[in-house]
């Protein structure tokens, strides 16, 4: 494979004078350099999330679930599955997310991450479902080489032997940090599963595929094409969207090379590149058809979750379609997907998950950032690198980066297509950031060459201070808490914003709540007291996604060992709803069809609704929500619709958030005539 020294080569001959290969080589050793320091000092934050994340010790093999649980074990079941010579799983073996064909049972994951494994799971058991967390680093790793490469071929392409300053230079540096530690990849890293290593992998192939068709494109050459195919065909076997991406990607530069757009001197090279993609297409269909007697993708109706949770009764059973648009537009690309506290880590998930849109139910989502708002960096640049790329007059290399970007925004749009909102699914738009903000990078430096010295200065610091807000905005996005972190990571997270929160004169108390009951849904990272220190909880953002019950609330401590919540109580914020039944009063007999029952709230936390409980010894019913009116809620009762006898009678009030409390009941006799 072409290394930046091989990139150079074509510069390193153009003079035969005294050193003619000074400038450059003095170039290429000050970007690998300053990148190899951007890829050191990305690493230690990525690590720690990756091994330890709050558990207190480093494990290089580190899960988030029990290895039994799938979302640990498919790679494992397919690479066994694949070394007994068949696609198909034994049953029962990955959970809801199998795929049951023809009576046998199959996975929609691609067989790359298996084939991975199979030299280990060669030899020994003792690693399955705990190959993710190094799968992830490897993956980390060719993102980093991928990424710095097509930088470099990038600004070969762009601007020639143009002398490299140390500006210019720690620019570059900035944005490959940015890349490996401000941006969805340190999310992925938070959760070691197969879904987040499907997309890591997916992020790193296609980069180096990029890096590869941007190759061709410049020198066209048999090592060149044979290595773009089959980083193509690797991509392809990972992950279906960034797949097909690519080989569009083999598809439009061979239609360049035919149309004579490089040159005719190019032409011959269309059939050898198109040969390239079609050799990863027709793999990539012949796997889907030998699973599941379809060219391309998966039955979705065939699989155990789509059957078990109905979703054939969902926007028509169909996973990708226009009709999402609203919504997943929403999630990836609002400006104002975060949410800023003053408590540690003081930037993080906006306060609730995206929510229908339009009418159109999404099939599931999770609490999502957006590009913009988490990545700004590589956001602006590529918004630069795209816009410049469509310029006139144009050399002919600089033009054909439109193919790329086309081929690399395939991948996101088909996520905006698709009905499920998940924050890994930033991933698929990560090769086109990658990308279009190395072409946007060298751009503002190429119309920087020759102005004053303070705007060059003007120009790293700016682009430093947003890779410093997209690192913090990631950061704390990956560290705060999920629903499967242990007791020992919700402890030790809750411990260190403690600390912070006391350092930083703004007590972690004021934003503590306490409530009798806890609601189905409250913003990330918020802790809750329930009872009198009965439990301190701390929530995970997620709520009832459907079709996943997921945990809401996690726990951090239960009586009667509660220091923490017993330093919270005083400060905190009570949420549950107080009121009070005033008509009827208590002990009275009642009777009629227009019985007027009214309750009062004094002052507690905003009330949204209120209905009224009724209990009896022959029978129980919760009224109609109340009318709100000046004189409270009211409520006008039919009490010839339950037996005569004495009831109970309480008013239940709701707040917006999910909250509810339950006033002190009364006693009432209903005593009417009989018909």
């Amino acid at each position: 494979m072409t290394t930046i020294a091989d990139d150079t080569h074509r510069l390193l001959r153009t003079d035969e004078s005294a050193d003619p290969q000074a400038p450059v080589t003095r170039s290429v050793r000050r970007f690998t350099a300053v990148v190899v320091g951007a890829i050191a000092a990305a690493a230690i934050p990525y690590l720690w999330v990756l091994w330890d994340l709050w558990t207190g010790r480093v494990d290089p093999f580190r899960i988030n679930e029990p290895r039994t649980v799938p979302g640990s074990v498919e790679f494992d079941v397919q690479a066994r599955a694949l070394l007994h010579g068949h696609l198909s799983l034994p049953n029962n073996s990955i959970g809801l997310e199998a795929f049951i064909h023809d009576g046998r049972t199959y996975t929609y994951f691609g067989i790359l991450p298996s084939l991975f494994r199979m030299p280990v799971l060669l030899f020994t058991h003792s690693f399955d479902g705990r190959l993710s967390a190094p799968s992830l680093l490897l993956a980390w790793v060719v993102t980093a080489v991928f990424s710095s490469l097509l930088l470099w071929r990038a600004r070969v392409a762009i601007r020639g032997d143009a002398a490299l300053g140390w500006a210019e230079t720690l620019s570059y540096g900035v944005v490959v940090f940015s890349i490996l530690a401000g941006s969805v990849l340190v999310s992925l890293a938070a959760t070691p599963n197969v879904y987040v290593e499907d997309e890591a992998w997916g992020v790193a192939l296609t980069c180096g595929s990029l890096f590869a068709l941007l190759g061709v494109i410049e020198r066209p050459s048999w090592g060149r094409v044979t290595a773009c195919g089959v980083l193509v065909l690797l991509t392809n076997l990972n992950r279906g969207t960034t797949g097909y991406a690519c080989i569009l990607g083999t598809f439009l530069v061979a239609a360049w090379f035919a149309l004579g757009k490089a040159g005719p001197s190019h032409k011959r090279w269309a059939l050898p590149v198109l040969i390239a993609g079609l050799i990863a297409l027709v793999v990539g269909c012949a796997i889907d058809l030998a699973k599941f007697d379809v060219l391309f993708g998966f039955p979705a109706a065939e699989q155990l979750l789509y059957k078990t949770y109905g979703f054939s009764h969902i926007n028509g059973g169909k996973h990708f379609s226009l009709h999402f648009l609203p919504a997943t537009l929403q999630a990836y690309l609002s400006p104002g997907n975060l949410r800023f506290t003053p408590l540690f880590p003081y930037v993080t998930f906006p306060e609730l998950p995206t929510h229908l849109v339009a009418n159109t139910r999404l099939f599931n989502r999770g609490s999502t950032s957006s590009v913009p708002a988490s990545m700004p960096l590589l956001f602006g640049l590529g918004l630069w690198g795209v816009i410049s790329s469509l310029g006139r007059h144009l050399p002919m290399v600089v033009r054909s980066f439109r193919i790329l970007f086309v081929a690399a925004a395939a991948s996101a749009g088909a996520m905006l297509l698709y009905g499920t909102v998940y924050e890994r699914f930033l991933g698929d738009f990560m090769p086109l950031l990658v990308l279009a903000s190395a072409v946007g990078t060298i751009d503002i430096w190429r119309h920087l060459e020759g102005k004053r010295r303070s705007l060059r200065i003007v120009v790293p610091c700016v682009i430093g201070a947003l890779a410093l807000f997209g690192f913090v905005a990631n950061m704390g996005i990956a560290i705060t808490p999920q629903d499967d972190w242990t007791q020992t990571q919700t402890d030790n997270y809750i411990a260190a914003q403690r600390d912070l929160s006391n350092i930083t004169g703004h007590p972690q108390s004021h934003d503590a709540i306490k409530a009798v009951n806890v609601s189905e849904q409250a913003p990330i990272g918020q802790l809750l007291i329930k009872g009198q220190c009965d439990e301190l909880l701390v929530s995970d953002g997620e709520g009832s996604a459907f079709p996943y019950p997921n945990l809401v609330w996690l726990p951090v401590e239960r009586a009667p060992h509660t220091p923490i919540c017993h330093a919270l109580i005083g400060s905190a914020t009570n949420v549950t709803p107080t009121t009070r039944v005033v008509a009827p009063s208590r002990g009275e007999t009642v009777s009629g069809s227009r019985l007027l029952i009214r309750a009062t709230a004094p002052g507690e936390p905003s009330i949204s609704k209120v209905s009224f409980a009724l209990v009896g010894a022959s029978k129980s019913t919760v009224l109609r929500p109340a009318t709100h009116t000046r004189a409270g809620w009211t409520y006008v009762w039919d009490t010839r619709s339950v037996p005569n006898g004495n009831y109970s009678l309480s008013s239940v009030a709701f707040t917006t958030a999910g909250y509810f409390g339950i006033s002190v009941a009364i006693t009432i006799t209903v005593d009417n005539p009989a018909p």
